[in-house]
């Protein structure tokens, strides 16, 4: 007979691997809301997103409660990618500088705006999903934030205050900048310079 360890044991296994296949279905469940919201728009509903995952919409309804937990889901999902491609472009900043000389804040700053910019204008209808008014919105922002003021230096004043202020600045220049249908307006790499420029000369 089984010993109570070896029960415990099987039953540990068995509640981890449930758990890995909930994070894994909940993956793809999240990419596949992604493309349809990149191809159809923002205004996709729960049933379209269950029809294209092969699955019905009460089986989306047990990893996401409604739109709104979706909206927060995705958009924590696609900071977490803009997070790696920071990470990713930061060490490519430090490898072909000087190895004593650490990435500076504005450095670092025109990466992670870069990036913002660049993950907008790629897909602009999950752009807007993710940042509609909301609870999801309010997450994602506050992640930014907590990510902008990592990146000051040690010694800056208040740097939560100014990264909260960077952050909702850079959020608004970009919806605009998103929503403008003015042939004149700047190019995806202007933009993050002038953002640049402008969010430095007030840590000045």
């Amino acid at each position: 007979m089984k010993d109570a360890r070896t029960s415990a044991a099987e039953s540990d296994g068995r509640t981890a691997r449930w758990a890995l296949h909930r994070e894994r279905r909940r993956a793809e469940l999240l990419d596949v809301a992604r493309h349809l919201i990149h191809e159809r728009g923002p205004d996709v509903t729960m049933e379209e997103i269950a029809t294209a995952s092969g699955t019905s919409k009460s089986i989306i309804y047990r990893y996401f409660a409604d739109k709104a937990h979706l909206q927060r889901a995705l958009g924590l999902h696609i900071l977490s990618a803009m997070q790696k491609r920071l990470t990713e472009e930061v060490r490519g900043l430090a490898a072909a500088g000087d190895s004593t000389t650490p990435v500076s804040a504005q450095e670092h700053l025109r990466a992670m705006i870069s990036t913002y910019v660049d993950t907008a204008q790629r897909s602009p209808h999950v752009y807007a999903f993710v940042t509609r008014p909301s609870d999801g919105l309010n997450h994602f922002l506050e992640s930014a934030t907590r990510l902008a003021s990592a990146a000051l230096p040690r010694d800056h004043p208040a740097p939560v205050l100014w990264a909260s202020g960077a952050v909702g600045f850079v959020e608004r220049a970009v919806d605009r900048w998103m929503r403008d249908p003015d042939a004149s307006r700047p190019s995806a790499d202007d933009l993050s310079d002038h953002l640049v420029t402008w969010l430095m000369k007030g840590m000045q």
